[in-house]
């Protein structure tokens, strides 16, 4: 399954996170989800709105009872004061969630991102920006909304369009600066965008933050073999377009790059380590297969699976971790299952399906967790799942 943002009228926090509600059938579900992590002081609530005529949704962020309101330009700013909290605060703000590690992660990461951008435009270290109370808690719970959402959609591949900026100036607390803002400006580094006509500030910070972070590539030319679902994120400001934001999730084939090589000088538990080390950075797959290489001898052939946009990274681990001297690269696609995690009786159960079938298979831990509580085998654990059905 593959996600796809076009961002042909920018991207912020809210939108983004919005684009991704949009996505699931069930959003009273998705919402109730999304209040269940714990976020300090914050309410998250949906409504259905139109812009342009155009039906999409929107996400309100209220803290204390408070909606923090747009500047003159329409998106929030994360303001340099002396008040507020720092890098370190946000991070420990997060690390409090009720939500999965990854997520919480991920979440620290995006923001790690966005402290980097404002360090870098006020001369300073990231550890001394510090965020005013409300616009750091409405970006937080934008920000950990997207690695929520994402992380639950589980996507083999995120892409994005270039970015839409605008033109013209924003308001700040430090005057008037130009689109796109220092930080945006910063954090778009590397990242394809481009201006318009339109002047306004249409990409923020945080929607930037998000998008460099997760995105595997920028490219205005994506391919959609079977377009499952469109989330639309609509934003608050109005102008002669729809000012939306749109998610694609696709299935269908997928790129991905495959990597493997021979060697012949390296342990079983070597090859296990490097295996492991890999499969710990985020590879999709890695397997080891035993092969005889010239003059007989044995040796083993060491295949990594992993997303495009992540290659150059596995080809340098395999080059740290193995004692190959070459790698061969491929290029096949792959169908895939759109996966799911449900829980059932407290045990997670991993949901797969697509193309006319659907598959079940709980969570091996927690099968095993129940085997060990219960002093039984794990094949009387599954039975014993399976009469819980």
């Amino acid at each position: 399954m593959n996600l796809y943002f076009e961002c042909n009228m920018g991207a912020a926090g809210d939108m983004l996170a919005a684009a991704l509600t949009d996505l699931f059938e069930d959003k009273k579900t998705v919402i109730d989800e999304l209040n269940s992590l714990s976020l300090p002081h914050t309410v998250v609530e949906y409504e259905k709105g139109e812009s342009n005529s155009i039906s999409a949704s929107h996400i309100h962020i209220v803290i204390d009872g408070e909606e923090e309101k747009p500047d003159g330009e329409g998106h929030h700013h994360h303001h340099h004061h002396h008040h507020g909290r720092s890098l370190s605060d946000i991070c420990g703000i997060i690390d409090s969630f009720s939500a999965a590690e990854k997520v919480k992660a991920d979440a620290k990461e995006v923001y790690k991102i966005i402290a980097e951008a404002e360090a870098k435009a006020h001369n300073k270290p990231a550890g001394e920006v510090h965020f005013h109370e409300l616009g750091m808690l409405d970006a937080v719970a934008d920000v950990t909304i997207c690695a929520y959402l994402i992380n639950k959609l589980n996507p083999e591949r995120i892409s994005c369009s270039p970015i839409n900026v605008g033109s013209g100036t924003v308001k700040c607390a430090h005057g008037i600066m130009p689109v796109p803002a220092p930080a945006t400006a910063n954090i778009l580094e590397g990242v394809p965008y481009y201006k318009s006509e339109i002047q306004s500030e249409l990409c923020t910070p945080t929607g930037a933050a998000v998008l460099k972070y997760f995105a595997d590539e920028f490219t205005d030319s994506p391919s959609f073999e079977n377009v499952l679902r469109v989330g639309l994120g609509m934003g608050t400001k109005k102008f002669e377009r729809a000012n939306i934001v749109r998610a694609f999730l696709s299935e269908g084939e997928s790129s991905v790059t495959e990597y493997s090589c021979n060697v012949d000088d390296m342990t079983g538990e070597e090859i296990a380590f490097a295996a492991e080390q890999i499969m710990n950075a985020g590879a999709l797959d890695c397997f080891v297969t035993p092969v005889f290489m010239k003059k007989g001898r044995p040796a083993y052939m060491l295949t990594v699976l992993c997303k495009s946009g992540e290659a150059e990274t596995f080809r340098n681990l395999l080059f740290k971790h193995t004692t190959t001297l070459g790698i061969r690269k491929y290029t096949p696609s792959r169908y895939t299952l759109e996966r799911e995690f449900i829980e059932n009786s407290g045990v997670t159960i991993k949901r797969s399906s697509g193309y006319g079938t659907v598959k079940e298979k709980p969570e091996f831990e927690d099968i095993k967790a129940i085997a060990i509580e219960k002093n039984i085998s794990l094949f009387e654990a599954r039975e014993q799942l399976k009469k819980d059905d």
